[in-house]
């Protein structure tokens, strides 16, 4: 494991925020093999060195554990579900650990990361990072006329406006590629939706680098 800041490793434990973590090196709280220090530059490597606050070691998760899984239609992106449904969770219960990177609504499927790994998954779902997403999408209805552009260009959504930063035809009449930079609240539906089009089918095949492969519903593999 790497040198890391000994505030950003205290956070990291759980023990404490980071703020409270440099306070309370200021503080003269927090030690290092022993020894009391107070500069918050301090690196540290906690695989070979002992570091405490108030006397008490600060154990962080040393392997941080990141799965590609296919959700299933049917299966609530949440870590619990008040209504009893069927949660990501219950496939990972192995891993009580691990977040969803992002969401996928109930009614879609495809690929969604879960993931220990607290900086990916700031990468990977915020606005600022633009993480691509790109869907296998099946409609139905007509659509108004010159759809394909208006989604590429601009639509009007109840909270703004949206675009698609890609939409190709795919073989079978219906079906499209759609790629987007977006992560509103089922915003691939509503945009079609607002051409007149309903989304029978959806289905996250890529997000960022990392693609589902050959991956069935409801399996999963780590990386």
């Amino acid at each position: 494991m790497k040198k890391e800041r000994a505030h950003k490793i205290i956070a990291a434990s759980g023990l404490m925020s980071r703020r409270k973590a440099e306070a309370s090196i200021l503080e003269g709280r927090v030690a290092l093999n022993g020894v009391v220090f107070t500069d918050l530059g301090r690196l540290v490597d906690v695989t070979q060195e002992i570091l405490t606050v108030d006397g008490v070691e600060v154990r962080v998760p040393v392997e941080k554990r990141t799965f590609l899984f296919h959700k299933p239609r049917g299966v609530v992106t949440t870590k619990s579900d008040p209504e009893g449904r069927p949660t990501v969770m219950d496939f990972f219960r192995d891993f009580p650990g691990v977040n969803p990177a992002g969401r996928l609504d109930e009614d879609s499927e495809g690929l969604l990361l879960m993931t220990e790994d607290g900086d990916l998954l700031l990468r990977l779902t915020h606005p600022r990072f633009g993480t691509k997403k790109i869907y296998e999408v099946e409609v139905q209805g007509r659509g108004e006329t010159g759809f394909r552009q208006s989604l590429c260009r601009s639509v009007d959504l109840s909270d703004g406006p949206g675009r698609f930063d890609e939409l190709r035809d795919l073989e079978r009449p219906g079906t499209f590629l759609v790629t987007v930079s977006e992560g509103r609240n089922r915003f691939v539906r509503r945009m079609f939706a607002a051409v007149g089009l309903s989304v029978v089918r959806l289905k996250r095949v890529q997000m960022g680098e990392y693609s589902i492969g050959d991956l069935a519903p409801g399996e999963r593999i780590e990386v």
